[in-house]
């Protein structure tokens, strides 16, 4: 049975078969035609003569013919009719114009570069018996025997190249389409095996990407897309949300810390930790692995990075502590009844020796017990602390380096002054919660102009941390509601930028927890100030530093 690719390579070797007929024809015919109308100029008896009218006439019937004839149905070998019947019609118009013989390269040429040497050597046959139609020639003088013997040899000639040319064309022409054909089975091959492994690559459950020296993601599985919400059609854009943290909770790493910028400048990592806050708001615990790899199809070198979930330990880690503290304050009331009676029992004086050292060693043993239960209570309590001393100039610093490529790609310019060091008492992951969370928002609704972003103390010796954008602003009604939840102003909803309205508050909820304050201003189309003041270290909240 035919495959689809023959049946196509068949369908195109009609069709070129087709053209070829009417092309080589019609030129023939618009030759003639033209020939005709010069020499109905030059001498218009010739026009009037029968042998020239006979070949004109016969021409003319042939090349309607040609155009009316189904060339695709009917056998290849069929339109050897036609330089035939063309070769007796020139014949015809050399009985009266003998110079008109040189209209035989046409259907010589043609014959010879479709049809093989039987047909050659029966249309120069044919050439030499019309070359004689002229009862004049009969008599085979030298003059007509060597005018014969020029035209036989020269279009035999010419039949010749012009045949082994169009062999060797369709020679190359065939091997070329043999070639086109192994190369897309190849081509299909490859493709299937890239999407086998592409397969087998995205069923892994650890997280991996190929990275070149100059930070660029060449690929990436399933898990590792998901984990950093990258756009499956171009891993140079992510989708926003994934931020690596050193900590859990802790410093956001700037984007020169970041996985892709180690691998690409070829450190070497071996199961180090790593927090990501991702897209979803969830916090991961990552084991980070980067190894060396093979260069890529461009030679440059390359690097591997492995990342293996390890949440369910690190929250496993971080219950600990909570675990501890319940069980020891479990613990801790039933040991000190057990050292009051233990108490109570040495007090007596009716105890035998015996007794009296078993009651000592339960409370010692109890008051051991006790003292461990107090140091796992102690340790407990501290490492829930997230309160720290931190400079809140390097927070800002660095959340700006976080949204700058956002801000590029919506064609936003920041523009920072910070003037530090900010220091700040309080948990350094929720206050770069608040600057990320109103950067987010500036960029969100702003389509042009400058995000001016500062940070400082102002004269009371308060942080003072203002963004202000040129955006689309909000109306006085709009503002008084900001920060209640789930609101949303009405050219927000009508714009095309997402959210949920509960941003805002969380902000001034964290702010405030932090004996702060939070202040907009907005006008309709003019833009958006947001402002938060924050204690500085070492400085009650309304005293001096």
């Amino acid at each position: 049975m035919p495959t689809t690719e023959s049946r196509w390579a068949d369908s195109q070797l009609i069709g070129t078969r087709v053209r070829s007929v009417w092309q080589w024809q019609l030129i023939f015919t618009f030759s003639v035609v033209v020939i005709t109308l010069v020499v109905g100029i030059l001498d218009v008896t010739l026009l009037a003569s029968t042998g020239y009218l006979i070949g004109v006439f016969v021409i003319i019937i042939c090349s309607i013919a040609t155009l009316v004839t189904p060339w695709a149905r009917v056998p290849r070998h069929a339109a050897f009719v036609l330089p035939l019947v063309d070769i007796v019609a020139i014949g015809f118009l050399t009985l009266e114009q003998p110079s008109l013989g040189y209209l035989w390269l046409f259907p010589i040429a043609w014959v010879a570069t479709y049809f093989g040497t039987a047909e050659i050597v029966l249309s120069i046959s044919a050439v030499g018996v019309m070359s004689l139609a002229d009862p004049s020639r009969w008599g085979f003088s030298p003059e007509v025997i060597v005018e014969l013997l020029i035209i036989l040899l020269a279009l035999t000639f010419l039949a010749i190249t012009i045949a082994v040319g169009a062999r060797r064309t369709r020679a190359f022409r065939i091997l070329a389409r043999n070639q086109a054909q192994r190369l897309t089975a190849t081509v299909d091959r490859v493709q299937s095996a890239e999407q086998r492994v592409n397969s087998l690559f995205d069923s892994i459950s650890v997280a991996l990407a190929r990275v070149t020296r100059g930070g660029e993601i060449v690929s990436a599985n399933a898990a590792y897309r998901a984990l950093y919400s990258l756009d499956t059609q171009d891993l140079r854009f992510p989708l926003g949300g994934a931020v690596e943290y050193s900590d859990y909770r802790g410093r956001a790493l700037s984007p020169s810390e970041t996985a892709i910028a180690r691998a690409g400048r070829g450190e070497v990592v071996e199961n180090e930790r790593l927090w990501l806050f991702d897209r979803t708001g969830t916090w991961r615990a990552l084991g980070l692995s980067i190894r060396d790899a093979a260069p890529n199809s461009l030679g440059q070198p390359t690097a591997v990075i492995e990342l293996a979930d390890l949440t369910a330990v690190a929250e496993a880690q971080r219950e600990r502590p909570h675990v501890t503290r319940v069980v020891a304050h479990e613990l801790r009331n039933p040991l000190t009844v057990i050292l009051g009676h233990a108490d109570l029992l040495l007090e007596g004086s009716n105890l035998t020796p015996g007794q009296r050292d078993h009651l000592d060693v339960i409370e010692s043993a109890s008051e051991r017990m006790l003292t461990l239960i107090q140091g796992l209570l102690a340790q407990s309590t501290d490492a829930e602390d997230h309160r720290a001393t931190f400079d809140a100039a390097h927070l800002v610093e660095a959340s700006i380096a976080a949204f700058e490529p956002a801000a590029s790609a919506s064609a936003l310019a920041i523009d920072p002054v910070v003037a530090g060091p900010l220091p700040v008492d309080g948990d350094e992951f929720r206050l770069r919660q608040v600057v990320d969370n109103i950067m987010s928002n500036a960029i969100k609704y702003s389509d042009r102009g400058t995000l001016r972003v500062t940070a400082g103390l102002d004269d009371d010796g308060c942080v003072v941390i203002s963004v202000a954008d040129e955006g689309i602003g909000m109306t006085p009604e709009d503002v008084e509601r900001v920060f209640t939840p789930y609101f949303r102003a009405q050219n927000a909803q009508e714009g095309s930028a997402q959210g949920t309205g509960l941003g805002m508050g969380i902000t001034r909820d964290i702010v405030e927890a932090h004996g702060g304050s939070i202040a907009v201003e907005s006008a309709l189309g003019r833009g958006t100030t947001v402002t938060v003041r924050l204690p500085a270290a070492g400085r009650e909240e309304g005293g001096e530093r």
